[in-house]
């Protein structure tokens, strides 16, 4: 073969290997795709799909008891979008989850767009929702903006902001990471559709 165990041996001139692997997810089919998980359960009886859409039965009055739904986010900026339909007195969000006591996002019940800062929650935008609202988050280097837009197209930047590099296992125990969620609070429904996650050289 020519190589000496002794001797560098040279590498294989081989192609760069690819993966279609993505965390968009439009909701078509019946089974939660492999990057996602709801926190600290599996109710299969409190989701389903239907026309490229996922609908997730209200829970809990607050994010951390929720049992929002996670993925990990592969990048340390970002951008994540995510469309949302609300029925009855749910409120959902899009926020950034560590545990059950550490989170922070952006939500939107039936008329409201509201920001939420380590439980901290507030009105943000009043009366701008119709039942139906988008939502994006910007994490650039830890420190992360809240959009909403009630076309996708125009969006609006709401007055609150956060910094999460403090949301890790040297400051929070656990042995968790922080975690991209879909909330559904309340009582109602939250159907979430066009989940889009955008990678910020």
């Amino acid at each position: 073969m020519g190589i000496a165990d002794s001797k560098p041996i040279r590498k294989p001139n081989l192609a760069a290997s690819k993966s279609d692997f993505t965390l968009n997810d439009n909701f078509e089919g019946d089974q939660l795709k492999s990057q996602w998980a709801f926190f600290e359960e599996l109710d299969t009886n409190r989701f389903h799909f239907a026309n490229s859409s996922l609908s997730v039965k209200a829970k809990g009055n607050s994010i951390g008891n929720s049992s929002p739904l996670l993925c990990i986010p592969e990048d340390h900026s970002y951008t994540v979008d995510v469309e949302m339909l609300i029925e009855g007195k749910a409120t959902g969000g899009l926020v950034l989850f560590y545990n059950s006591s550490a989170f922070s996002g952006i939500l939107a019940d039936s008329e409201n767009v509201l920001a939420n800062l380590r439980g901290w929650q507030v009105e943000a935008e009043k009366d701008v929702v119709k039942k139906h609202v988008f939502l994006r988050l910007k994490n650039m280097n830890n420190t992360v903006d809240m959009y909403y837009s009630t076309n996708g197209i125009k969006w609006n930047k709401i007055q609150n902001s956060f910094e999460v590099s403090g949301m890790h296992h040297n400051v929070l125990s656990e042995f968790l990471s922080l975690r991209i969620g879909l909330c559904s609070i309340g009582e109602g429904n939250v159907t979430f559709k066009n989940f889009k996650y955008k990678r910020i050289n």
